[in-house]
């Protein structure tokens, strides 16, 4: 074979290699995907709250389910992580920490692109599990200064963090009547055995 012939074959054989590689992740989804939940810990801890930082575990961003359209947001958290000798342990229970980050998320909810769904808390040490609607608890938000008008998370970020801490006697009420407490997991296996339960007749007649 010519010099020629065997420098085709060379070339060829490198680009049927070349076209076994697979090509790179396409990344903008996944790039999106982190901004949300860097975005989200950020509602979730201030710059100057260590006892967030140190109690908040992870958060997620995952799509429901039952209607993808609408995007959950799962935060995990240990109150038992946190020790200062001033304050000697973590100072807030279950439902003050439940009630102070849904207002946070409920205010974050209205400058995203994305549906929000349900904020669900889990709390590692106890294993106690609470969610809420974003969209109902937006409608519990307190009224306080004015929102910024543009519709961005670096112009609303100061002002979700601002949000006040105490909860008036009436909205408290209204916050516990909406606060169920079950976990994501149980809220998903509940809507897949009803899903199969009203599918099951047709199944049956369709059977032979």
């Amino acid at each position: 074979m010519s010099p020629t012939g065997i420098l085709c074959l060379i070339l060829l054989w490198v680009g049927a290699g070349a076209a076994q590689v697979p090509p790179p992740a396409a990344a903008p989804a996944d790039t999106a995907l982190q901004r949300v939940i860097d975005q989200v810990r950020q509602v979730l801890v201030g710059p100057r709250e260590l006892a967030f930082a140190q109690v908040l575990l992870g958060a997620q961003v995952l799509r429901d389910p039952r209607d993808t359209a609408f995007t959950d947001v799962v935060v995990r958290f240990d109150p038992g992580r946190f020790r200062d000798p001033h304050l000697s342990e973590y100072p807030l229970t279950f439902e003050d920490q439940f009630i102070f980050w849904g207002k946070r998320l409920a205010l974050y909810s209205q400058v995203v692109s994305w549906k929000a769904g349900r904020f669900y808390l889990h709390e590692v040490a106890s294993g106690r599990h609470a969610w809420v609607g974003l969209a109902d608890a937006r409608l519990l938000l307190p009224p306080y200064g004015a929102p910024p008008r543009a519709k961005t998370f670096a112009a609303w970020l100061p002002y979700i963090l601002a949000a006040p801490r105490g909860t008036e006697p009436r909205a408290l009420g209204l916050w516990r009547q909406l606060m169920r407490e079950e976990s994501r997991e149980a809220v998903i296996y509940q809507w897949q055995a009803a899903h199969l339960d009203t599918a099951a007749p047709a199944d049956s007649a369709a059977a032979p």
